[in-house]
């Protein structure tokens, strides 16, 4: 169980600009949305990307900061007079290593989903002559491609920027002059040819620091789209095409549309694959991070390392005896539990073992742990074996769960922790099919 240091193949650092002043909806971030403020969800789906190493919320409000302080996460106080989010996180930055990636999340976005971000930071750290990555997803309707307030974006054959835009770009000459003016244009197959972009970034530090310091360009004034100022100064930026839209809470309409979505999060169980690894072993490191702080050592806790949990499920996957690995996901939170278990190691008298089961804890106590722990009773029962056993710790806080799902007390043992030694209990189960 020992643990050694994340090992990311570079420093990627999220950083969320959060002002509480906003036009439409004051104090928008602080807005509570399935029992927690709005800042925080966002926060929490920046955590989840697997290849973000350290999330960071750059604030000019005191009741922000605080708020994510106290919820455990990391917040920093900025300037109250920058222009726009870029110079915010840009300010964050100077302080940073050099040659970080920076990825700025919109704070306003609770619902974005971590394979967003992770597109998005891939772009940028496989290709060296990327100055900035951003994403942009399909036109779901007309009325998007002819609102101002979405931005289309325009690229060459290999995914770069070409330009950013709120009027329809490229124009469509063609279609306008048969349906007789742009708002009658309803050709499906022409809607797919747009792209909406979506507000997020990926710099290279030293390309944001330069980028912040340049002034405003004519075309960055005209559209009011800062990235424009990139493209004018010759940024070669990559737009990636994602699958999953987010929503911007800009308006009690839009806040009341993300609160349902929240609220009716349907949970769906599956295999894994080897695809889900990183995020499942992101999982297993938030969730003892979070549950066991105060329990066991501290020093244990924060030299826990996804690289190296990643590691040890591959080998899971790729050993010749029997393994399964399952997971629990949302479509807007992805993976937030999984279980696994394979042959008994060690006791004699069960077949089969249960290695782990962990869940985020904001998804605790809703059915799905129980959910996870049936499907993996039925697996073994299914795949032969009889009975089933898992070894938990003495202090841990889910003991009366695996009681609840008919755990007996048939032994204990011990760990090692940070040179602490923890007694275990080991729970047994001797009939499988007895336990629908």
């Amino acid at each position: 169980m020992e643990q050694h240091g994340n090992n990311h193949p570079k420093n990627v650092i999220a950083i969320i600009p959060a002002r509480f002043a906003s036009t439409r909806l004051k104090g928008k971030l602080l807005l509570k949305l399935a029992g927690k403020p709005l800042i925080l969800h966002t926060l929490e789906q920046a955590k989840r990307a697997r290849n973000v190493s350290r999330v960071i919320v750059a604030t000019d409000d005191e009741q922000i900061f605080q708020v994510v302080q106290t919820s455990g996460n990391e917040a920093v106080m900025t300037s109250p007079n920058h222009q726009s989010g870029s110079d915010r996180i840009a300010e964050v930055a100077m302080t940073l290593p050099e040659n970080s990636i920076i990825v700025n999340v919109q704070g306003d976005e609770p619902l974005i989903s971590p394979r967003t971000i992770e597109k998005t930071v891939d772009a940028i750290l496989v290709d060296e002559t990327v100055d900035i990555s951003t994403a942009s997803e399909k036109f779901e309707t007309f009325e998007d491609l002819l609102n101002p307030n979405v931005v289309k974006a325009v690229t060459d054959a290999s995914g770069f920027a070409m330009y950013f835009s709120r009027a329809v770009i490229p124009f469509p000459r063609e279609a306008v002059m048969i349906a007789g003016s742009l708002e009658s244009v309803r050709t499906p197959f022409l809607l797919s040819r747009y792209k909406k972009h979506v507000g997020i970034y990926a710099y290279r530090r030293e390309f944001l620091l330069k980028f912040t310091r340049m002034e405003q360009t004519f075309l960055e004034k005209t559209e009011m789209l800062e990235q424009l100022r990139a493209l004018e100064n010759g940024a070669k930026i990559k737009i990636v095409e994602v699958d999953e839209s987010s929503i911007g809470v800009d308006t009690l309409e839009d806040f009341e549309r993300v609160r349902q979505i929240l609220v009716s999060q349907t949970v769906t169980f599956r295999e894994a694959t080897i695809e889900d690894i990183q995020r499942i072993a992101k999982v297993h490191v938030e969730s003892w991070q979070r549950s066991f702080a105060g329990l066991v050592p501290q020093e244990f806790l924060d030299n826990m390392s996804v690289a190296k949990r990643t590691e040890d499920f591959k080998k899971g996957f790729s050993q010749s005896s029997f393994y399964k690995l399952f997971i629990a996901e949302t479509l807007v939170a992805g993976i937030v539990g999984f279980a696994d278990f394979g042959k008994s190691r060690g006791r004699q008298s069960f077949d089969a073992e249960l290695y782990a089961l962990y869940l985020l804890p904001e998804f605790q106590k809703k059915g799905i742990g129980t959910g996870l722990f049936r499907l993996c009773q039925r697996e073994m029962a299914a795949s032969g074996f009889k009975s089933m056993f898992l070894d938990s710790l003495e202090i841990s806080p889910y003991r009366k769960f695996y009681e609840k799902l008919g755990g007996r007390i048939v032994g204990e043992d011990k760990h090692d922790l940070a040179g602490t030694e923890y007694k275990t209990v080991i729970y047994g189960w001797s009939d499988l099919g007895n336990y629908e």
